[in-house]
């Protein structure tokens, strides 16, 4: 057998997972809203699927030049070998049911004793005393005022689930390759997705009956007459809308939209296992480029006509570019120091009106931006080309996108977003033995630094959560005449500065400590080595030899990992002689350093009070001192070529005098209590 060869495992797994989900609970049926309206209540999801999976693993070991493994070249030195892992899979995945989605039909099912819901504009909005009902909710008014028409609606609120609501599912299929070059350790990912039953709400008692339309506004569709809409504030009441007056809103949760997906990742960090020590150092960084679009109706918000058509846009997650940093450093005599950043591209969002405008009953529909050149509205004009000169940065490009038509969904993208935060763990006492670890969390360290050097009231929104106001439009009257609805332009649109806004993501710095209450591992060891062990005679305790033994397992030889690795090595005979003689002589000083203590420990009355825990810790000290006088020993043996084929030397290599007082390696090769006798190399 060539063990040098190329080598290649390549694994193919495949199967289905059987996934479903019930409903424990069925919402009550509602008669008279099947009669009203034609829809079915009552339903509650149920559902049983069979999600096909299949992926594969391929392994592989190849050299750069010749396409061997770990093989010696033409002029007797070595190759670093290039090893990599390839990895794909393609299935379907479903989401879990959400609790809330029977919640919600349950709660509102229109019949009578259930939620109503009371809705009044305009001239029909009564007079409420509020100081009065925070102290007697029962003085709230239950009525709109009478006589005011179409301006107000009291009805039941009603949420229903279609029949055919299935939760979403999502056909997912990716490609991972992970390899090493040089003294790195690089990854690509690529992942692509399809996405099936996405939830959509439709109201059933919708008349989809245009009753006007706004010339100023492209001819936009509105459902309801001028009777329904208040004058003097702009403000629209949906009943005449309705196919039926006995109902308002019939929310129908559907599932039938698509979606899809993709992005492509590229990370790369130091090889942890490559020819230079990460002791003190080590980082990562990684880029992704993702691209996700999905189909949408104006019932889940942003209208701009018939609210049932289907369209599709970009989903409100499409962060296009996402660069990810992660590093951390490491001072023996402070501590250690992490950190972590992400910056990424805006999201989209779309310019809206606030309120509902169309009358289908629901707000922030999709808004008509006005052209300050051809806009009669001189205060619409003035604040529209305020916007465009001085708004927030996102504010210019989007407006200057839809001038004199009506917005895109999610045609406008935000702000660039960047986040750093901080993690350090100062280096305690020794004697504290690690049983009290306090870390020093630093969130949201681009926030503080915002505040540091802007004040409080003139932040720039460092490390906030960058989300646009999407209001561009007020509404403040309505001409039926025209007919027109009157607007103010909000100038905080497309802002997304802290002062400006309600959101806030304050600098935190946060200590926490752990306090570790469990035995120590020594006690605990100590503990094991002296309790009576099974033997042919019963339970007896452990001679000297047998305590040597116990503690000899957590040894380790470097020798004796290089003997066992000759071949794969290249030793040569002198070598092997070599490593045999420092083994025989590092294992005579672990043993004499072992066998006092075993020795005491059998004389002893099998406790394990403070005097054999003091003896056990002072010999595991003495121990790692030997222990880190192999390295530069071992080393003296080999070749250079050979020392970077074991990557674990290397390592114990790099660790600074300082830094090994507190390294510990445990790798099997363990000093045995008798003298290993090698056998003569032929």
């Amino acid at each position: 057998i060539d063990q040098y060869a190329p080598t290649r495992y390549f694994t193919l797994i495949y199967g289905a997972r059987l996934e479903g989900n019930t409903a424990f609970t069925t919402p009550p049926a509602n008669a008279a809203l099947e009669q009203a309206l034609g829809v079915r209540t009552g339903v509650s999801p149920t559902r049983v699927h069979l999600s096909p999976r299949a992926g594969f693993t391929y392994t592989y070991n190849r050299d750069r030049n010749n396409g061997g493994g770990m093989m010696m070249n033409n002029i007797g030195t070595f190759n670093r070998a290039t090893t990599g892992v390839i990895r794909g899979g393609i299935g379907e995945f479903r989401d879990l049911l959400r609790p809330d989605v029977l919640a919600d039909a349950s709660a509102a099912t229109g019949l009578p004793g259930g939620t109503e819901t009371l809705s009044c504009v305009g001239a029909a909005v009564p007079a409420i005393d509020f100081s009065r009902a925070a102290l007697d909710p029962s003085t709230l008014p239950t009525q709109c005022l009478t006589g005011a028409g179409a301006l107000g609606e009291r009805s039941p609120r009603v949420a229903l689930i279609d029949p055919s609501y299935d939760v979403t599912r999502r056909w997912r299929a990716s490609l991972d390759w992970q390899t090493s070059i040089r003294r790195y350790s690089v990854r690509v990912s690529a992942l692509g997705s399809y996405d099936l039953a996405l939830p959509s709400t439709i109201d059933a008692n919708f008349s989809a009956v245009p009753r006007l339309t706004l010339p100023l506004e492209g001819d936009r569709a509105v459902y309801v007459t001028p009777a329904s809409i208040d004058a003097g504030s702009g403000a629209v009441s949906a009943a005449e809308s309705r196919r039926s007056a006995a109902y308002g809103r019939v929310g129908v949760l559907n599932s039938d939209l698509l979606g899809y997906g993709s992005q492509l990742s590229f990370y790369v960090a130091p090889d942890p296992f490559g020819s230079k020590p990460l002791y003190r150092y080590n980082w990562g960084i990684g880029y992704t480029l993702q691209s996700s679009r999905r189909q949408y109706r104006g019932f889940d918000g942003a209208s701009a006509g018939d609210p049932r058509a289907v369209e599709w846009a970009p989903s409100e997650g499409d962060a296009r570019h996402v660069i990810t940093v992660q590093g951390g450093f490491t001072v023996y005599s402070v501590g250690t120091l992490v950190l972590s950043g992400r910056a990424q591209s805006g999201l989209p969002f779309t310019p809206i009106v606030q309120g509902d405008i169309d009358g289908d009953g629901r707000g922030g529909d999709r808004a008509y931006v006005p052209n300050p050149a051809a806009t009669t509205d001189p205060g619409v004009a003035a604040g529209v080309a305020s916007l465009i000169a001085n708004g927030a940065p996102g504010a210019r490009a989007c407006l200057l996108a839809s001038l004199g038509h009506l917005a895109e969904r999610n045609g406008c993208r935000g702000p660039r977003t960047y986040t750093l935060n901080m993690q350090f763990t100062p280096r305690t006492p020794r004697q504290w033995d690690r049983r009290i670890e306090p870390t020093i969390y630093l969130q949201n360290v681009a926030g503080g630094i915002d505040q540091l050097f802007h004040g409080s009231s003139g932040l720039r929104g460092w490390g906030a959560a960058a989300q646009p106001d999407p209001v561009l439009l007020v509404p403040r009257a309505f001409t039926a005449s025209t007919p027109a609805f009157r607007y103010d332009v909000n100038p905080r649109f497309a802002d997304t500065r802290p002062a400006n806004s309600t959101v806030r993501n304050p600098f935190r710095l946060v200590l926490d400590v752990s306090i570790r209450l469990s035995t120590d591992y020594d006690l605990q060891t100590l503990r094991r080595s002296v309790e009576p062990v099974r033997g042919p005679e019963g339970w007896q305790r452990r001679n000297a030899d047998s305590l040597m033994a116990f503690y000899l397992r957590r040894t380790g030889s470097i020798y004796k990992l290089l003997i066992d690795e000759s071949d794969s090595l290249f030793l040569s005979n002198r070598q092997i002689e070599a490593l045999q003689h420092g083994d025989s002589v590092y294992s005579s000083q672990v043993r004499q350093i072992f066998r006092p203590l075993a020795e005491f420990l059998a004389r002893g009355n099998g406790a394990a009070g403070k005097a054999e825990l003091d003896s056990a810790r002072a010999t595991q000290d003495a121990y790692w001192r030997v222990f880190w006088e192999q390295p530069e020993r071992a080393d003296s043996v080999i070749t250079p070529q050979q020392r970077a084929l074991m990557p674990m030397l290397v390592n114990m290599l790099g660790t600074s005098q300082t830094s090994r007082k507190g390294s510990k390696y445990y790798f099997g090769g363990q000093v045995t209590v008798e003298e290993k006798k090698y056998l003569p190399r032929k």
